[in-house]
């Protein structure tokens, strides 16, 4: 049978799917190699050449294999080595590896967003006749929803441990919040900029901003906005505060995997800034 990931005549089972003996051994090294997967590259490749890592990954989970299936790695001998029982079961599995998406982390986590920013704005249908234990219990669903935003666009953060799940998500909810007046109807921005104190008064929440409304607006959402950022640079950003390494809250091995994590958002956001300069 011929593989259906890189047209090899000779086929069999392997980690969930069915390939050649190389791509099987390419999506065992993915998992256990240091190199990081970034975004297709295949553009600026020539036409006759072999695909990307990420496109050839992308290719080997589309016909079924699984990293769960992949038993450590193996010897040149091909006997298998053992792993360590003392890991850390908190630790991942890997270096760094995010779930391949062909067209990349960003562009793919948008209509995901988009749906988030929906459910969001079902949660609090009408703030001002709530009290502080329902907001309260309204903050706990806002974190609830958030982690299933960030779990369906990387699964793998599920394997982190409570404690680093509940830090990245909480330091991420106070970042959110501050950005909610840009997640807004950006047009607008033009109505917030001609009210007086009076009517910013009885239009935002005093307890939220009061009278310091005008200056937050004028200093943090203002400029953001006079930025443009299409909607791949906005979720860059959001990404980018997500996964900050620099949390004092959470274990080592979860700030390296944040660190990686930017490294890539940073990767692709490079090479779609290249993409619209080229346009």
């Amino acid at each position: 049978m011929t593989c259906l990931v890189c047209g090899s005549p000779k086929s069999e089972p392997h980690f969930g799917g069915k390939s050649c003996r190389a791509c099987a051994a390419f999506f065992r090294r993915c998992f256990h190699s240091k190199k990081l997967v970034l975004g297709c590259i295949c553009k600026r490749k020539p036409s006759n050449y072999h695909p990307c890592r990420s496109c050839r990954l992308a290719k080997c989970l589309a016909v079924g294999m699984k990293q769960e299936k992949i038993h450590g790695q193996r010897d040149p001998n091909g006997s298998q080595s053992r792993e360590s029982s003392t890991e850390s079961p908190n630790i991942f599995p890997i270096p760094f590896f995010l779930s391949p998406r062909c067209s990349g982390h960003i562009e793919f986590s948008i209509p995901f967003f988009s749906k988030y920013e929906k459910k969001r704005e079902e949660l609090y249908p009408n703030i001002r006749t709530q009290n502080l234990y329902e907001l309260l219990c309204l903050t706990k669903q806002d974190v609830n929803v958030t982690c299933e935003f960030v779990v369906e666009v990387f699964p793998e953060f599920q394997k982190l441990s409570s404690p680093d799940r509940q830090g990245l998500l909480h330091n991420f909810m106070l970042k959110i919040w501050n950005l909610e007046p840009i997640m807004d109807d950006v047009a607008q921005r033009k109505k917030f900029g001609k009210m007086d104190d009076e009517e910013i008064r009885n239009f935002m929440l005093p307890i939220l901003f009061g009278f310091y409304w005008r200056a937050y607006f004028e200093k943090l959402i203002e400029p953001l906005i006079n930025l443009s950022l299409d909607s791949m640079e906005f979720m860059a950003t959001i990404w980018i505060l997500f996964f900050d390494h620099a949390y004092i809250n959470i274990s080592p091995s979860s700030s390296n995997l944040c660190w990686n994590i930017r490294k890539v958002i940073l990767q692709e956001l490079k090479n779609h800034e290249q993409e619209k300069t080229r346009g």
